[in-house]
């Protein structure tokens, strides 16, 4: 159980941590206390996101049948299914939070990994729910030619996964 918990990731993200509290203590004790306040707060707030859109993706697969995820995601959905996980991507709203623990669920409900790849690539290119803050900030003509130009990036990321899982000496 601990094993699964406490990974080399997390325990180095731990030890960057302690190793960085213990530079800003010796540099000022009440600036440790104030971003110790600030971390912890952090940590309560993407906690309870967290805890929130993970208990989402469970909800959504509830409602979703499972055999209309696997015949238009899963498998033996091909192309179909990349083009689908594409377009599903793109329209998936919301932080890493949110849509991760989404589209891993729809994994595990039975989408193929290249669907499922296709979503994410095109959740981070395109995603709906980030382009009209990218045209306020970044320009109408820039996110035009961003999301023209990135269009077919998802499917081809898909269509990469398709080719990678037919290598049999690939991730084994």
């Amino acid at each position: 159980m601990l094993s699964k918990i406490f990974d080399s990731t997390t325990l180095g993200f731990m030890a960057a941590a302690i190793i960085l509290f213990i530079i800003v203590l010796i540099k000022d004790a009440s600036l440790a206390v104030s971003a110790s306040k600030d971390g912890l707060t952090l940590f309560v707030r993407y906690a309870v996101l967290i805890i929130s859109s993970m208990l989402i993706a469970a909800y959504i697969q509830a409602l979703i049948p499972k055999d209309l995820i696997t015949s238009y995601l899963g498998g033996a959905s091909g192309f179909k299914g990349i083009f689908l996980g594409s377009l599903i991507g793109g329209l998936t709203p919301g932080s890493p939070y949110a849509a991760l623990p989404f589209f891993a669920g729809i994994m595990r409900m039975g989408a193929s990994v290249p669907a499922t790849v296709a979503m994410v690539c095109a959740w981070g290119l395109w995603s709906i729910g980030r382009i009209p803050l990218e045209a306020a900030v970044m320009g109408a003509k820039f996110t035009m030619i961003q999301v023209i130009s990135s269009f077919i990036l998802p499917i081809l990321a898909g269509l990469v996964a398709w080719f990678l899982e037919t290598i049999p000496w690939f991730m084994t």
